[in-house]
């Protein structure tokens, strides 16, 4: 829903929206980056957000649902954040390790695929319920949850591999145990067509039959179904993470942790 305030001078936009990125601003304001359902990502300045006792009802924070009211950025203006509202909290995302560090990674690769004001309402559909499984999830499904949420987001972000034959030869890929997966060349290749190939990984053939049942499960559903092999669920986490880091060209900071935090789950520590 979008509104003008009076004199015609701002555009306002009411939606539902993730803060994927805060940067203090100043000694008591922050910089958003908003991922909306109605108009892709936002850059907003919310003034004062720092102070105790501010117009937001509370701090500002990463893994919150809220509904925000918002005049998106005009020209080289930055937007301005006038309002939002907890519309849901997923308060174990903040007092459980694996489930933070899961739920930061899904909000960075976010933040970097939607771009400004190109909505796109499936994928904030998505990453909503990614962060719904996280926070209320058994800690066995928070792995494939994960892995999930990557496989749709790169189906829907269109960098999309090939999986049926090798990008060199031609010939039918799936034949092998473990082929390569190059994210220079878009898909799959022959471990001896691909030998030397920079940045192709390898690949067992199991993970890339997971990576289908991903993109072709209804989600509710796929979680309800007993879970895959714990390696093979790992192997395509960070197969997809390498695919999205070098297809678009950018780091993920939370790969990192994340990763660790959710292969420690059921392991004693210690």
């Amino acid at each position: 829903m979008a509104a003008r305030r009076r004199g015609g001078t701002q555009r306002t936009v009411t939606t539902d929206a993730l803060a994927v990125r805060l940067t203090s601003y100043a000694e008591t304001s922050a910089v958003l980056v908003l991922l909306t359902e109605s108009h892709g990502a936002l850059h907003a300045l919310a003034k004062g957000a720092k102070r105790t006792a501010n117009s937001f009802l509370g701090p500002l924070d990463k893994c919150v649902l809220y509904r925000v009211r918002v005049a998106p950025r005009k020209g080289d203006r930055l937007g301005a954040l006038h309002s939002a509202t907890v519309r849901e909290a997923f308060p174990r995302l903040r007092t459980d390790a694996p489930r933070f560090h899961a739920a930061i990674l899904v909000l960075e690769v976010a933040a970097d695929l939607l771009r400004e004001d190109e909505p796109h309402p499936e994928f904030f559909k998505l990453t909503v319920f990614t962060l719904k499984v996280l926070d209320r999830a058994p800690h066995d499904r928070i792995g494939l949850a994960v892995a999930l949420f990557l496989a749709r987001a790169v189906r829907l972000s269109g960098h999309v591999p090939e999986l049926d034959s090798c990008l060199i030869c031609g010939e039918s890929a799936m034949e092998e145990r473990r082929p390569l997966i190059s994210p220079t060349r878009g898909g799959v290749l022959h471990p001896s067509c691909g030998r030397g190939e920079p940045g192709a990984r390898t690949i067992e053939r199991e993970t890339l039959i997971l990576l289908r049942s991903l993109w072709n499960l209804p989600a509710a559903r796929l979680l309800e179904h007993p879970n895959p092999p714990d390696a093979l669920v790992r192997e395509l986490r960070l197969r997809l993470v390498d695919w999205l880091q070098q297809t678009l060209e950018r780091r993920f900071r939370a790969a990192t942790a994340a990763d660790a935090e959710i292969s420690w789950l059921g392991t004693p520590r210690g």
